[in-house]
């Protein structure tokens, strides 16, 4: 575990991450990354040194490997036979820092089987610890009791059962609002409602659910964000 105050922390998988850039903007200086196999070489296009890298390394080359040698990353081995996937793994090492709030990049793609093992990792992760899960169309998030979260009016907002039925759905800050309302799972009542305000909020009695922010293109930075070399202008 680090000695570190560590407040926030970033798993980064081996998922699709097309837009380096984007991604690379959401990370803060003070972020402690944590690397599941392939995801280093993500990392390193973004010019980011992680904390820790783990797993089976059936996806990292030497070469990559080669590159963290001499830096203070940390890196941890598993046998390819094990019962967890690297993200997993990584989330299980996210947790042992006691971060305040978790982001998973990297973590979905064309292989369904691991992006919705990824999405459903969030329902293990404690009450009190924000997490989501990111790429440059969607933020998922876990709804369990109340869920308050940030936009722009028009954003897409998606409310997807995980249990049987939700008791007692009410929104704020939505264009359709929701008062004490009930949606079933295997309905596509809670899809595409829109942000009418800069917050929102989304609040149930009984189930679980994910939410989920969608844009309808890829969110890109404005060219005047960043300078020739890819690096964020401050």
């Amino acid at each position: 575990m680090s000695d570190r105050n560590i407040k926030r922390c970033v798993l980064i998988a081996h998922g699709d991450m097309q837009d380096h850039f984007w991604h690379k903007a959401q990370i803060q200086e003070s972020d402690f990354i944590v690397c599941a196999d392939g995801g280093t070489r993500y990392a390193l296009l973004m010019g980011i040194v992680p904390d820790i890298v783990l797993g089976d390394f059936d996806s990292l080359t030497p070469d990559v490997k080669a590159v963290l040698e001499g830096t203070d990353c940390q890196i941890s081995s598993f046998p390819k036979e094990k019962d967890m996937t690297d993200t997993e793994l990584a989330l299980q090492c996210c947790l042992d820092q006691h971060p305040e709030e978790i982001v998973l990049m990297g973590t979905l793609g064309t292989r369904i089987d691991h992006s919705l093992s990824n999405i459903l990792l969030l329902f293990g992760v404690p009450d009190g610890v924000r997490v989501k899960v990111i790429n440059e169309q969607n933020e998922i998030m876990l709804l369990k009791k109340k869920l308050t979260f940030s936009g722009a009016p028009g954003d897409l907002v998606s409310i997807i059962p995980l249990s049987y039925e939700l008791k007692g759905v009410s929104t704020r800050g939505l264009k359709y609002m929701l008062r004490d309302d009930t949606i079933f799972l295997g309905t596509s009542r809670g899809v595409s409602n829109e942000m009418a305000d800069s917050e929102a909020m989304i609040e149930i009695k009984e189930g679980i659910a994910l939410v989920i922010k969608a844009w309808e293109k890829p969110r890109v930075l404005e060219f005047d964000q960043w300078d020739l070399n890819g690096m964020e202008k401050s």
